[in-house]
C-alpha cells in the first residue's frame, strides 16, 4: 500500500471554469449580479472581501470562499490548498466538474480548457495531485463517442519532470446537474470503469451543492427508461412548490429547480448501476460524496421535524444518510466520504458529527468511509487548515474496533483501496 495520507475530496476550479451566472444558484439575482461586476478584477476581489471579512467569523469564511474563488488559475488554489496542511507528502484528490448543461450560461475557460489547466498542474505536481475527471452523459454525442473520450484522456501520458506519467485517477459525476447515473450514455463508461478499476465519486448532499437552473430540460430529463432493467423509472413532476419568502426574493423557481433535481440526485436511483456489477470480477466503485449531508446524518441520528429533511425529495421516502448505509452494507463497490460535513462539524465546535463519522468506520462496512474535506467549496463553515487540524487531532486519538488507528483508516486505507487502480 502506498504510504501516504490522501484527501480524496477538493475543488480546485475557479470562477472562469464555472458557468457565468453561477452565483445565481446561491444568491437573489440581484445580489449575486452585483457581487460578480465588484469582483471581476483582483482590486475588486481584495475589497469586497476584505469588506465581508468585518461581518465576524461568518463573514471571514465568505470572504476566504470569495477569494480563492475567484483566484487567477486553478494553479494558485492548488497552491493555496497545499499550504493548509502540515504533512509535505499528503495527496489531494481534485475533482473537475462539467457545468456546461446547468441553464445558467457558458464557462469563460470551456470544460476542456479546465481539464487542460489542471493537467498542467499535474506536470508540476504528480505525487500530491490526484485528478478526477468530469464526466456528463451529454458531453458527447453518444455513449461510445463518451467511452473513446474518456479513454483518451487516461491513456495519453504527460511528461513530468522526465517521468511519462497518467494524468487521471478516477471519475467525477454531478447527476443534480441534470441527468440519473444510470443513463445510457454512461453504460459503456461504466463498465470500462469497472474493468480498469477506476472509481467513481459522486455528489451526494442532499439540496446541497450545485443543479440545473433550467425547468424546460429538468423535466425532459424526469421519468426515463432505466436501461439497467428497461423499466420506466417513475419520478413525480417537476415540483412547484410555492413560497412567499422565496417569490420576493425571486428565488423560487431557482429552489424548486434545486428540489427537483433531488431525484437526479437520490442515492437509491445508483441501484441498478451498482447491482450490475455486482457478481463481476471488479464491482464499479462508486463513492457517495458527503454521506448524504450532514442535515440528513443529522435527521436520522437525532430525528427532525423539518418536513424537507424528515421526507426527502426522491422517489424513496427514506433518509440519503440511512440510503447509503444500506447500499455500503449490501455492495461491495459503495463507498462514502465525509467531506463538507468534518467542515461543518468543526464550525459546531462539538464532537456529535465527528463521533458519526467514528460510530459508522466501526460498522462492517467502514473500510469504506473515506477522509476529504471539499476544500474550497468547504470555506464557508472552515478553514482547511483548522478542518484538517482539528479532526486530525480526533481521529489520531481514537482506536477503531479491529485495532486500526482511526486516522489510519479514514485517510490512508480506505482512500487508497478506493484509489488503487490500472491508473494508481
Amino acid at each position: 500500500m502506498k504510504d501516504t495520507f490522501k484527501n480524496v475530496h477538493t475543488h480546485i476550479f475557479t470562477m472562469d471554469n464555472a458557468p457565468e451566472k453561477f452565483l445565481q444558484l446561491f444568491l437573489p439575482k440581484p445580489i449575486a449580479n452585483a457581487v460578480d461586476t465588484a469582483t471581476n478584477s483582483q482590486l475588486g476581489v481584495l475589497l469586497l472581501s476584505g469588506l465581508i471579512a468585518k461581518f465576524g467569523a461568518q463573514g471571514k469564511r465568505y470572504s476566504q470562499f470569495l477569494k480563492i474563488g475567484k483566484s487567477k488559475d486553478q494553479g494558485t488554489v492548488f497552491e493555496e490548498l497545499l499550504a493548509q496542511y502540515s504533512d509535505p507528502a499528503m495527496e489531494m484528490v481534485a475533482l473537475t466538474i462539467n457545468m456546461n448543461y446547468m441553464g445558467i450560461g457558458d464557462t469563460k475557460s470551456g470544460f476542456e480548457g479546465q481539464l487542460q489547466q489542471v493537467i498542467d498542474i499535474k506536470r508540476r505536481y504528480p505525487e500530491r495531485l490526484l485528478l478526477f475527471l468530469g464526466l456528463d452523459p451529454r458531453w458527447q454525442s453518444s455513449g461510445t463517442e463518451i467511452r473513446k473520450t474518456v479513454e483518451r484522456y487516461f491513456e495519453t501520458k504527460i511528461d513530468s519532470g522526465g517521468r511519462s506519467i497518467y494524468p487521471f485517477t478516477g471519475l467525477k459525476i454531478y447527476p443534480s446537474t441534470g441527468f440519473y447515473a444510470f443513463d445510457k450514455n454512461l453504460q459503456e463508461t461504466f463498465a470500462w470503469a469497472a474493468d480498469n478499476g477506476v472509481p467513481v465519486l459522486s455528489h451526494t448532499n442532499y439540496l446541497g451543492g450545485i443543479f440545473s437552473n433550467d425547468k424546460q430540460a429538468i423535466e425532459q430529463n424526469l421519468n426515463p427508461v432505466n436501461p439497467y432493467t428497461g423499466l420506466k423509472y417513475e419520478t413525480p413532476k417537476f415540483i412547484n412548490k410555492k413560497s412567499k419568502k422565496e417569490w420576493l426574493t425571486g428565488s423560487n423557481l431557482t429552489n424548486n429547480c434545486q428540489r427537483t433535481c433531488s431525484y437526479f440526485l437520490e442515492p437509491n436511483s445508483f441501484e441498478s448501476v451498482l447491482s450490475a456489477f455486482n457478481n463481476t470480477t471488479n464491482p464499479l466503485k462508486i463513492c457517495f460524496a458527503h454521506f448524504g449531508g450532514s442535515e440528513q446524518m443529522l435527521a436520522a441520528i437525532h430525528g427532525t421535524q423539518n418536513e424537507e429533511q424528515a421526507h426527502p425529495y426522491g422517489v424513496t421516502d427514506l433518509n440519503w444518510f440511512t440510503q447509503i448505509q444500506n447500499l455500503m452494507a449490501q455492495y461491495p463497490g459503495a463507498y462514502t466520504d465525509i467531506s463538507y460535513n468534518v467542515a461543518e462539524g468543526v464550525k459546531a465546535n462539538d464532537n456529535i458529527l465527528f463521533d458519526a463519522f467514528f460510530k459508522e468506520s466501526n460498522q462492517a462496512y467502514g473500510h469504506k468511509i473515506m477522509y476529504g474535506t471539499d476544500f474550497f467549496l468547504a470555506e464557508k463553515e472552515s478553514q482547511e487548515k483548522n478542518t484538517y487540524d482539528q479532526f486530525r487531532t480526533y481521529a489520531n486519538a481514537k482506536t477503531l474496533d479491529n485495532g486500526h488507528n482511526f486516522w489510519e483508516q479514514i485517510a490512508k486505507r480506505n482512500t487508497h483501496a478506493f484509489l488503487s487502480s490500472k491508473y494508481y
